[in-house]
């Protein structure tokens, strides 16, 4: 086993689907190389990073909602017109490609075919996938029955185990992937409003830290309006640009 990798977790947004308070759509980067979600502001905060988008090596989406997926069309042009050269993968469920087609045939007509590599992967549930450095097992999430699926994650990436939750309600999977990570980004989208669909503060997120290893830290996103911080142990409420190192 080769030496432990430092992980990075730079948040390019930290909001849910309304922007509470300002906030930016909810996406992160990992170790600059790996960006989870493509929210709409995806390409303006990749910039405001000062990453190069052309160092990405995948973009990782749980679902399709706009919010976590409108911002790919940017991307597939910022890397077109930059005269990106190296393979680009992208991960989601199912529909994936085809989604990401009809949008970009019809709001930039012509960018499709791209002069560089695409390799499209459309995950279901337990699944295990390898990206380069990076390695991934799919976890089926309670959220909008409506859509293809819901996707969680389980990375693996030098030696480090983090989990992302994707949008979801309180579920075994949720659970299963705090008990696993050693650092878990998870979304926590009101205070106390109760639902089928997405967890809150109060009555889910103490289940899932307290499901999580005692020296395990658990990153707050999806935000909604008034979380701004938590008594929880181990447990941060992320914010927009910020870069956490573990």
């Amino acid at each position: 086993m080769g030496p432990v990798t430092e992980l990075g977790l730079h948040f390019i947004g930290t909001g849910n689907a309304f922007a509470p308070g300002g906030l930016c759509w909810n996406g992160f980067l990992v170790n600059g190389r790996y960006l989870f979600e493509a929210p709409p502001q995806a390409l303006q905060g990749i910039h405001h990073l000062g990453v190069d988008a052309n160092e990405i090596d995948a973009v990782i989406l749980s679902h399709h909602h706009g919010d976590h997926f409108l911002g790919l069309p940017f991307l597939l042009l910022e890397w077109k017109y930059t005269r990106r050269r190296t393979p680009v993968h992208i991960v989601g469920p199912p529909r994936t490609h085809e989604l990401a087609t009809l949008i970009c045939d019809t709001v930039y007509p012509g960018l499709m075919p791209l002069p560089y590599e695409v390799v499209w992967h459309e995950q279901a549930a337990n699944e295990q996938i390898a990206l380069a450095d990076l390695s991934l097992r799919t976890f089926g999430m309670a959220h909008d029955e409506k859509l293809s699926s819901s996707l969680g994650f389980l990375a693996t990436l030098g030696g480090r185990r983090f989990g992302y939750t994707g949008d979801s309600a309180l579920c075994d999977s949720v659970l299963a992937l705090a008990t696993e990570s050693e650092v878990l980004v998870s979304e926590c989208a009101s205070v106390d409003i109760e639902g089928d669909v997405h967890m809150n503060l109060v009555s889910d997120i103490p289940k899932v830290r307290a499901a999580m290893t005692p020296t395990a830290t658990l990153l707050l996103t999806h935000l909604g309006a008034g979380i701004t911080g938590t008594e929880l142990p181990n447990t941060i409420v992320a914010r927009d640009y910020e870069n956490y190192r573990f």
